[in-house]
Formats: C-alpha cells, sequence, structure tokens
C-alpha cells in the first residue's frame, strides 16, 4: 500500500464521523434557534387577560382590545391559579406569578421582531390577532389559523 493510498484513507476516516457529528450539532443548534409559534398558547393567555381585565374594570366580556393591550403590555403580574395553569397547559406554574407580554403578537407574522421591539419599548404596534372577527371568536391568529372562542375553546381555522 502506498503512503498516498494510507493518508486518503486516514483522511476519509477522520472527516466522515468529523461531518457527520457537526451536521448532527448544527442540526440540533436550528431546533433550537427556530422560533415556533405558540399561538395555542399566547391565544389561551389572551383569554385569560380578556376575563382578568373584565374583572378587574368590571366590563363586559370581552373587553376593548385596547385595554387589553396595554394591561399585557404594562407587564403587570397575574396570579396564576391551579385551574388557569391547566387551562395554560401549565401545570407547575400554579400558585405563581406571571405576565403576559407578547401574547397579542404571533411568531409567524412577517413583522414580529419589529413588533416585539416596539412592544418592549413601549411605543404603539398592531398586534397580530384579529379581535372579535365573528359574534362566537375572542380572537383569531390570521397567519396560524387558530382562534380562542368566547368560552376558551381553542379551535384550528380552515385556510
Amino acid at each position: 500500500m502506498s503512503s498516498k493510498t494510507v493518508v486518503a484513507v486516514g483522511v476519509i476516516a477522520f472527516l466522515a464521523p468529523f461531518g457527520v457529528k457537526t451536521a448532527q450539532y448544527w442540526l440540533a443548534w436550528q431546533k433550537q434557534v427556530e422560533i415556533k409559534p405558540y399561538c395555542d398558547y399566547n391565544l389561551k393567555a389572551l383569554w385569560v387577560v380578556a376575563r382578568q381585565c373584565s374583572v378587574r374594570y368590571r366590563l363586559p366580556f370581552p373587553p376593548p382590545l385596547p385595554l387589553v393591550q396595554d394591561f399585557a403590555d404594562s407587564g403587570q403580574s397575574v396570579l396564576i391559579t391551579e385551574k388557569i395553569a391547566n387551562y395554560l397547559g401549565l401545570p407547575y406554574m400554579g400558585g405563581g406569578y406571571t405576565d403576559f407580554r407578547g401574547t397579542l403578537i404571533c411568531a409567524q407574522d412577517p413583522d414580529y421582531l419589529l413588533k416585539i421591539a416596539k412592544m418592549t419599548q413601549g411605543l404603539p404596534y398592531e398586534p397580530s390577532y384579529r379581535w372579535c372577527p365573528d359574534e362566537r371568536t375572542l380572537a383569531e391568529c390570521p397567519y396560524c389559523h387558530i382562534a380562542v372562542l368566547l368560552d376558551g375553546r381553542i379551535e384550528r381555522r380552515e385556510r
């Protein structure tokens, strides 16, 4: 066997596992970096915030969108009861406090980053969700085609 063959086999023996491992790490990193839509959670959280606003300000449900938006963006903490935590799909959050900043913005919105930046700086922005598009719906995501009904149920909409 010539020395060129030995070197070629050595390089291939080194590069093949190295390439495979690098590809695995790269794919894992891509999964972590990818922004996934959380419309199910956001719409449920929006329903909770709307309920909180109705109770706090003694308004009929659903309250007006500007009031809900101001409440959510202000960062006011809300006590998460066991019932609310289970509704949101976060049973470990029961008994804690959280705020609902960013719940009016869908990650699939083309202006997502701009809206998040505006929200964090306290600037006005247009929510991603349609507010009360019909008589039985509280909010609807035009990007993910999901809606939260006035009774709190999540419904998939046709595209």
